[in-house]
């Protein structure tokens, strides 16, 4: 091996993320820069001309690829089950699409720790009895059933608008107490219940409506464990599918 090992250098493992080079880098700058060594011993300046050559190198992700390929003699966009040209793997030890810089963050937040791979029953229990997950289903349930929409006014118009892959939004058209009209989109079910020339009111942080003062609810409890179920289930589904392909 003729290539200079900056993993070695930087004293971190080929599978550091960013934050762990930019931590470690800074470390031995600090400790090995030219100012803060007046009376440096001879090497001092080699060692830290070393140390910025290596974070050059691995905090940029194309030439970080490309070092890893010479280093480790690997063709691009390999992985231990082989070659997978629209993915590459994430220095996490995730695989992710090729510009993607999402993905990262999303198993950070929800996972936790990428530095090492835990345990099977470990991984299993941050990826379905995950506090994070759960809360993130309940508030997409509670987005679902409009909890946080707020409106009061006459109902001028209804119209049904078709969306990406054919699929139908509903809106009314409310005009408030000021004569300010405004588009609310609503669930099919209030959608039909409506009629135009209806007055409509909903608090915020509220499931009833107020429908000439008639009060109207389409949430149920099953219905809204359901969507939290299926919201979990996607997400946590979503970051085993990723999981399994890590390093």
């Amino acid at each position: 091996m003729t290539e200079k090992n900056f993993y070695e250098i930087l004293d971190v493992a080929p599978n550091a993320t960013y934050a762990e080079i930019k931590k470690a880098y800074r470390a031995l700058a600090k400790q090995h820069h030219p100012d803060a060594n007046p009376d440096s011993r001879e090497g001092q300046h080699e060692r830290f001309a070393a140390i910025s050559e290596a974070y050059r190198v691995l905090s940029n992700l194309k030439k970080r690829k490309d070092y890893d390929n010479r280093l480790f003699n690997t063709p691009p966009h390999s992985t231990p089950q082989g070659a997978r040209p629209f993915y590459r793997p994430h220095y996490s030890g995730y695989p992710y699409f090729q510009f993607d810089f999402i993905t990262p963050f999303i198993h950070s937040f929800f996972v936790g720790d990428l530095a090492a791979a835990p345990d099977p029953r470990e991984r299993m229990r941050r990826l379905f009895l995950n506090p994070k997950i759960f809360m993130m289903a309940v508030f997409g349930a509670l987005y679902f059933f409009k909890f946080f929409t707020a409106m009061a006014g006459e109902v001028t118009d209804k119209n049904i608008e078709k969306k990406l892959f054919q699929t139908q939004s509903y809106y009314l058209s409310v005009k408030n107490d000021a004569g300010t009209v405004k588009q609310k989109r609503v669930k099919p079910d209030l959608y039909a219940h409506v009629q135009t020339g209806d007055r409509i009111e909903k608090d915020l942080f509220s499931f009833t409506y107020r429908v000439n003062n008639e009060i109207v609810s389409f949430w149920s409890l099953p219905r809204f464990l359901l969507q939290v179920g299926l919201i979990h289930l996607v997400l946590s589904g979503g970051l085993y599918w990723l999981e399994r392909g890590r390093r």
